[in-house]
Formats: structure tokens, C-alpha cells, sequence
């Protein structure tokens, strides 16, 4: 009977833990299906890209003799435009090729002896539609490649890429390295030119005036407690 008794109390907080477990889940999902969203600048689109030199990926095998890798290779002129896209899906296929890619610069420069390393995105968010913040549409996810800029081509750079601004699209030439040593055997572009296609544009996401009540209510009930537990006698 005791052990009934010891058991019913944790049944109890159990259930209630799932229980809160799914209204906050359910909660989330309404606040952002209620998210405002704004008109996007038509300048987001970023027009008059060359094209693309291979049409979509193809993916290779690890294989030293892989043909697609040979095959994707000899469809890309010297300085052809690639997508990021595609130099994951086959390295190999890219390796020491001169190649043309465009993107947007975001998050932060890093400045190293002799340049900068930047993450330059080529996704629909960088060069289509924006940031996902304003607009709230789904276009898969962030992919770009890290690429090196010399000192000479960085400075031209002005804005970079956040929550709440497209950074600069920037057009680059440079080398694929399959295996970069400088960058700890990871996939890089070594640019030697650049050219700023679209400045960066500031897109600020609206007022999420029902996310703006919750969080101030959630606030005040924190508050609350804090209050309660600092006033109340302790044994």
C-alpha cells in the first residue's frame, strides 16, 4: 500500500511533464505560424549572374578512377562559373580548377597573415530571397564554401550577412582546393579577384507582436517566483 501511495505522486509529475512538454511544443508552432513577415526589396534578386557552368550535382565515389569525376571535370571552362553545391557532391572533379563563383559574404571575416578567411553562401537565401527572418519561407538549407581573400580584395567588402541583412554579393575567381592544408584539409576557393555585384541590404524583421506578449508574460511570471522564493520565510 506504501508503495502505492509513493507511486502516485511521480505518476503524476511524470504526466505533467509531458504534459507541459507538449504546450510548449504546440505553443512554439502556433507563435511561428503567426509570424509576421515583410515584403522583400525586389533588389534581393541578385540578376545577370553568369551561368553555371554544369547544370545541378552530380555525386562521385571516394574512388581514385571514379569517371564521373573525369567527366564532370572536362565540362568546366577555365573560370566557370560552379555552386558550392556541386564542388561538395564531387571534389575531386574541382580540384585546382580555376573556377568563377558568386555568393554572399556573412557572418564574420577572419584575418590571418596576408587576408582574411569568409563564408560566402550561395543558397536561394543569399542570392534570391534574403534573409529567412523576414520572410519566413523555406528554401532549404545554408550551403557555401570558405574562401580565402588576399589582402587588396577583402577591403572592398562592407556589409556581411545576418539575421535581418543580406550582406554583400560578391563575385569571385579564383582555385578549388579539395584539401586545403591552410584550413585544416577542408574544401576551399583561393579567390584573386573579386567583384561586389549587390551591396548589402538591411531587411529587418517586423514586430512579432503575439511572440512579444508570451515573452513578457513569461517574464513576469519569472519575476513572480523569483519574488515569492527571495520574500518567503526559510525554515
Amino acid at each position: 500500500m506504501n508503495d502505492e501511495r509513493r507511486r502516485e505522486p511521480t505518476r503524476w509529475l511524470v504526466l505533467g511533464g509531458v504534459l507541459a512538454l507538449v504546450l510548449i511544443g504546440v505553443g512554439a508552432e502556433l507563435l511561428l505560424r503567426a509570424a509576421p513577415t515583410v515584403e522583400q526589396p525586389e533588389d534581393l534578386r541578385v540578376e545577370d549572374l553568369p551561368p553555371l557552368a554544369i547544370a545541378g550535382a552530380t555525386m562521385c565515389t571516394r574512388r581514385q578512377d571514379d569517371p564521373t569525376a573525369a567527366e564532370l571535370r572536362v565540362q568546366v571552362p577555365p573560370d566557370g562559373r560552379i555552386s558550392s553545391e556541386q564542388v561538395f557532391a564531387c571534389p575531386r572533379a574541382f580540384d585546382q580548377l580555376r573556377v568563377t563563383y558568386a555568393g554572399e559574404v556573412v557572418g564574420e571575416l577572419l584575418p590571418r597573415r596576408g587576408g582574411v578567411w569568409a563564408q560566402i553562401n550561395d543558397d536561394d537565401y543569399a542570392l534570391r530571397v534574403g534573409p529567412i527572418s523576414g520572410h519566413r519561407e523555406l528554401r532549404g538549407f545554408n550551403t557555401g564554401l570558405a574562401v580565402w581573400l588576399p589582402d587588396g580584395l577583402h577591403e572592398q567588402i562592407d556589409g556581411l550577412g545576418r539575421p535581418g541583412q543580406r550582406g554583400d554579393v560578391v563575385l569571385l575567381t579564383g582555385r578549388v582546393l579539395r584539401a586545403d592544408p591552410a584550413d585544416g584539409g577542408g574544401i576551399t576557393l583561393r579567390a584573386d579577384r573579386l567583384e561586389v555585384l549587390a551591396p548589402s541590404v538591411e531587411v529587418p524583421p517586423p514586430l512579432h507582436v503575439p511572440q512579444a506578449i508570451v515573452a513578457g508574460l513569461l517574464a513576469l511570471a519569472a519575476a513572480i517566483v523569483g519574488v515569492r522564493a527571495w520574500v518567503l520565510p526559510r525554515d
